[in-house]
């Protein structure tokens, strides 16, 4: 070892080798053992190398910051390969390096030169704005709001290295991921962190919001006295450090823009970057969110809070391409007019949302739509007769019983939805002849009407 590492004596720059000394479980590296460092590397912490032979770097610097066993644990394991800069304690200058494995097990060698403040602050600058105006550009591009979110966060993550990036909305009730990105061998957590209870899982982070513009834990054993609850949340996600943005809809917090085990870079203000993402993020979600209010307006009756008319249209269109079975139920409230005349609107409210509960009930919110004034139509793509026959007898069966308003029905199932055009019209004959006899048996409601 001592012939080979002789060959970087004449390298032009501080260079050191190291062996890394890992924990019990071997999961981290506590403290590292130098094995060669050449003259330069000397000079600039001012030490002669026979202080440092034999020692570790705790020994020879007992204050030392646990940055650089984090580069050594990624380069020894992963065999990953790093560039940063950072304000080094042991030293007091600003050391651009890279840190690398190398052929000898356990080991890994540093390359180093100093970097004054005023340039350390223009590169800082420099990546900090280059990464918001990256990200902000993806943001406000031409992609689809699930796809621009997914690809904002990817393209974060390639600034700040963090294990996870998340998007997380609340309506201070409860909270849920929305959005992820993971690194590679990472467990994504948007499938189990859905509809939580805001008090047990957020509740904790507004004292963070008293005194900083974000939610920053630098080390979640911090947490582990003042707040198990969320110290245990944490802990199980394999969280170490967190930083999670704010954002904001008229002053109300609705979300958070966070990020997992991001690495520690003096070159990227992190802390910035996400604040900055997070405002445009915040922007996109309550946009979404007003378009999803739009469009379900534009389908939904606000009364019954089945789809509308405009929504079956579409859909009758759609399904007359597939040329799939169809069953259709066309029904209409009987004595609507007569209910409104005695009992004024909110009575015949109470009877158009009784007979929506009863088609929902029977058939499903997604089928069910109000066609007109008093008029309901469900539609049953790729149903087979017999199960619609069956469904039927069901419906029936909870009229007989007067479980909903009086209601007329009318029930037509076609085997070719190219055909469905006809089939309403004549589930919709039938559902008049239905309501024919039922006035024709209460002669009073029909004189009314």
């Amino acid at each position: 070892m001592e012939a080979e590492v002789q060959q970087y004596e004449d390298i032009p720059v501080p260079f050191a080798l190291f062996r890394v000394v890992f924990n019990n479980a071997h999961d981290a590296v506590t403290d590292t053992e130098y094995v060669y460092a050449n003259r330069l590397y000397c000079q600039m912490g001012h030490i002669p190398w026979e202080d440092m032979a034999g020692r570790t770097f705790r020994e020879v610097y007992p204050a030392s910051d646990s940055r650089w066993f984090s580069y050594c644990y990624e380069a020894v394991t992963k065999g990953v390969t790093r560039h940063d800069c950072i304000f080094s304690e042991e030293t007091q200058h600003w050391l651009d390096f890279t840190v690398g494995p190398v052929s000898e097990e356990d080991c890994v060698s540093f390359v180093f030169t100093n970097v004054d403040v005023q340039r350390h602050d223009i590169l800082r600058g420099q990546q900090t704005s280059e990464s918001i105006l990256s990200i902000t550009k993806v943001l406000n591009g031409e992609e689809d709001y699930e796809t621009s979110m997914n690809h904002a966060l990817q393209e974060l993550s390639r600034f700040i290295h963090p294990d996870r990036l998340y998007v997380l909305e609340t309506d201070q009730k409860t909270a849920s991921n929305t959005f992820e990105w993971c690194a590679d061998g990472i467990q994504p957590e948007i499938g189990t962190l859905q509809n939580l209870d805001y008090g047990d899982y957020l509740g904790g982070w507004e004292r963070y919001l008293e005194d900083d513009t974000s939610v920053v834990i630098n080390d979640i054993e911090e947490l582990k006295a003042e707040d198990p609850l969320d110290y245990q949340n944490l802990k199980r996600q394999g969280i170490r450090r967190l930083i999670g943005a704010p954002f904001y809809n008229g002053g109300r917090l609705i979300g958070y823009l966070c990020a997992d085990n991001y690495a520690l870079n003096d070159l990227i203000n992190t802390k910035l970057v996400l604040e900055t993402v997070s405002y445009f993020i915040g922007a996109k979600v309550v946009n979404q969110r007003l378009i999803d209010q739009m469009d379900h307006l534009s389908r939904y009756d606000s009364l019954t809070g089945v789809h509308n008319r405009n929504a079956c249209m579409e859909k009758i269109e759609k399904l007359r391409k597939l040329g799939v079975s169809v069953g259709i139920v066309y029904a209409d409230v009987n004595g609507l007019k007569r209910l409104n005349d005695a009992g004024g609107h909110e009575a015949g409210d109470r009877a158009l949302r009784s007979v929506a509960h009863l088609l929902t009930s029977q058939y499903g919110v997604d089928n069910t739509y109000r066609y007109g004034g008093d008029e309901f139509v469900v539609l049953l793509p790729m149903i087979s007769r017999s199960d619609f026959e069956r469904d039927k007898r069901s419906l029936l069966g909870m009229v007989q019983q007067r479980k909903t308003h009086p209601v007329a029905l009318g029930f037509e199932w076609v085997r070719d939805s190219r055909q469905l055009h006809d089939a309403v019209r004549r589930a919709d004959k039938r559902m008049y002849h239905d309501k024919a006899l039922y006035y024709l048996q209460n002669q009073e409601e029909s004189r009314a009407d």
